[in-house]
This record gives C-alpha cells, structure tokens and sequence, in this order.
C-alpha cells in the first residue's frame, strides 16, 4: 500500500477509537440520566449507568459469541464451495491475496435478484464475505471483483470491528432509551414529584437537564454513528482500487447496484441494511447526515478521478 493509505487507514482506525470511546460515554452518562430520572436520587444515577454498562456488555458478548452467523442467517445466506461458484470463489481469493489478509473467508450467496455485497467479521480470520444472485447475474468479472474488493477492504481496514462495536453500542443507548423513557411515563411520575419537592429548584433543573439528555443522546449517537460510518465507505473505496488497480470497475459496479435497489426484494433490515456496498433502505443516490452511506454519485467521482483520464467512459 502507499504511504497515503497507510495514513488514511491509521487517521480512521484513531477516528474509530475515537468514535467507541464518544458512543460509551453518551452510554454512560445516559445510564445516569435515566437513573436520577426514574429514582431522583444520586444513588439511582450510579445504579442506571451500571444497568446501561450491563446491558452493552451483554450485547458486546452476544456479537463475540456468534454475531456473524446471526446478521448472515437474517439475510437468509447460504455458504457456497468452489464447486459451487467458482468465479465468485476465484475472485474473492484473488482479492484475498491482494488485501493481505491472513485466511481465505467464508463466501455466501443471497438469493435475491438485487445486486448487493456485505462483509461480515469481528478479526480477518473470522471474516465472510456474501452477494447477491443479482450481483452475479448482473456484473461483469472486473465489477465484481471492485465490489469483492471493496468489502473485503472494510475486513482489512478493521472496519467490521469497528463499526460493529460502534453499532452494539448505539443499540444498547437506543434501548436504554426507550426502556428509561417508558418507565418514566408509565410508572416514574409519583418518585419524579415526591423526590423534586424534596430538592427544590435545583432538583428540578436536575431533572429538565436528565430528561433533555436522555431525549438527546440516541440522536448525537446516531450522528456519530453515521459521519463514521460514511467516511469508511469512502476508504472501502480506495482500499478497492488500490487492491485490483482499476477504479473504473467498482465505480461501473456502484452505477449497476444503485439503480436497482428494492427493499422488496431482498432480505434486509435495519441492522444488516449498512453493511451492504450500498444501502437498500436509503434512497438512491440520497445524500442525508443520517445516511450510513455517502452519495453514490460522489464515490463515483472520486473512483474516476482515481481511474485518471479512462474514467468517464469506463463508468457508463
């Protein structure tokens, strides 16, 4: 790789760290929020905070224990040989050997007339990489091996570690707060009153300042969530046409898979949707700070201008 990827991959990889570290905190302090909410007392803020640590740990633990086979299993995948689709097979090797990594992953089919890839793995050895019958019906040997790339760059850029601890713990606040919020309708008014006449003012600005970050925090998550996750798009991108040396393919692939997606038709939900090389549930080509992608329309410019004066006519 050149020095600049080197730099991007290391610039991301403090970005991620960084991202882990913002997500466990909002957690944390929105444990706190939720506990003095339901318990008005200092107490019931320390005691909320370790039920939303409890809570992320389990759900880290569940990921560790089986995650890949859970998100493979719920996009209805089925594992293939060799024998069973040799070119596929043949390229996510090539691209294997190319990206570095230290074993040969898993391959699945979808069957789903959608194109579409997603990469799976919490390390590169546990890494599975599965497409669509619609991506093989569709695209042509060096478009396929751009997307092939392009997933199997989220493995070796760490992002499918990355991004799958950042998405466990946007969960674990997104439940925290629609349990938190719930209980406080529903049976946290009497403790709310008794407790805020005992304390005054001051208890009471406690509370407004609980209950506004306990509303706020799943949306500044979600942000956060979401710049990251663009961004390592765009690498994924790079790490594409740096791995086959030809832009032109994954940005033809990206032009193919954007203009046919249809929710409809393939397995997908909310927690596999941002995995694929582009979302199924976004509309096409949307541009939105709550897109897990960026516009396809950008990430094919920049592949072109990667690609240098072929570019634009590779790209119809």
């Amino acid at each position: 790789m050149s020095t600049m990827m080197w730099e991007a991959i290391a610039a991301n990889k403090q970005r991620s760290a960084l991202l882990i570290v913002s997500l466990a905190t909002l957690l944390a302090l929105m444990g706190l929020a939720i506990g003095f909410l339901l318990g008005g007392r200092p107490q019931s803020a320390y005691f909320g905070a370790f039920v939303g640590l409890c809570v992320w740990g389990v759900l880290l633990l569940v990921n560790a224990m089986g995650g890949e086979s859970v998100l493979l299993a719920s996009a209805n995948a089925r594992e293939v040989s060799h024998d069973d689709a040799p070119q596929l097979y043949n390229v996510v090797e090539e691209m294997r050997i190319a990206a570095a990594l230290p074993a040969m992953p898993k391959v699945y089919i979808i069957d789903a007339p959608v194109p579409n890839a997603f990469a799976v793995g919490l390390k590169p050895e546990r890494a599975c990489v599965a497409v669509t019958t619609g991506l093989l019906e569709r695209l042509e040997r060096d478009e396929l091996q751009g997307v092939i790339a392009h997933e199997l760059g989220h493995v070796a850029n760490r992002d499918t570690l990355f991004m799958t601890l950042a998405g466990v713990t946007l969960g674990a606040i997104v439940l925290l707060a629609d349990f938190g919020m719930r209980m406080l309708f529903w049976g946290g008014g009497r403790r709310r009153s008794s407790s805020s006449g005992k304390g005054g003012g001051a208890a009471a600005l406690l509370m407004i300042a609980a209950l506004v970050l306990a509303i706020l925090a799943p949306l500044v998550a979600r942000l956060l969530y979401f710049a990251c996750s663009r961004q390592r798009e765009y690498l994924a991108d790079a790490s594409a046409a740096q791995f086959t040396r030809y832009p032109a393919g994954l940005a033809r692939a990206l032009r193919k898979i954007s203009q046919e997606q249809d929710p409809k038709q393939i397995p997908v939900n909310r927690v596999v949707a941002p995995m694929y090389a582009i979302n199924p549930l976004a509309a096409a080509g949307s541009a939105s700070i709550f897109g897990t992608h960026p516009p396809t329309a950008e990430r094919i410019r920049r592949l072109l201008e990667m690609q240098g004066a072929a570019g634009p006519a590779d790209a119809t």
